[in-house]
């Protein structure tokens, strides 16, 4: 696997190799795009590249770019546990009055957990998409087949406490793969 992490404001976001460019765990800040981009070029990469963005959650420092990306040529992969989250989201930048750039409704790829696997070989990435609710309602995991699992915010093993039952339960789902490394967002 062709992996380049790009980091800034103390979170990793992801950049895979797909068909057609680049596949993008998580997406920044808002009102940060000129700092990614910058990130982008000292890696050699630009934000051009990226074909599909992919959030773990709607979070400011994971979803904050969605439309700047969309606007450069990406598709924006919202799972169907996620469609609920972004008006909210939207509304938690318009009640503080905190520069965003609204995600479009229009054009999104509404993808259902059982269509991931066939929708990533589609595009060269072998893998699936699983819902991993914890940290957030709407948080899901990237799983590909080498191993590696995305898990964006979802509390690491060792931190959950006894009554984290819906995290454990997340775990136990992404255990279920062969995973030899994690890679979270921060940390």
């Amino acid at each position: 696997m062709n992996l380049l992490t790009i980091t800034y404001k103390s979170t990793h976001y992801y950049l895979l190799d797909c068909k057609g460019g680049k596949f993008m765990v998580d997406c920044g800040w808002p009102d940060t795009y000129p700092q990614f981009a910058a990130e982008f070029k000292r890696k050699g990469a630009s934000p051009q590249d990226v074909s599909y963005v992919l959030v773990t959650h709607f979070h400011p420092d994971h979803a904050g770019l969605v439309q700047e990306f969309k606007n450069l040529g990406a598709k924006f992969i919202l799972m169907e546990s996620q469609v609920d989250f972004m008006a909210p989201f939207a509304d938690f930048f318009k009640a503080r009055k905190v520069p965003y750039t609204e995600i479009i409704q229009k054009n999104n790829l509404i993808l259902k957990f059982a269509e991931s696997r066939a929708f990533l070989a589609d595009i060269g990435v072998s893998g699936e998409i699983l819902s991993t609710p914890g940290h957030s309602d709407d948080s899901i995991t990237l799983i590909l087949d080498e191993g590696y699992a995305f898990t964006g915010d979802l509390p690491p093993e060792f931190l959950l406490s006894e009554e984290d039952t819906l995290s454990r339960q997340s775990w136990d789902r992404i255990h279920q793969h062969k995973i030899q490394r994690i890679f979270p967002a921060h940390g």
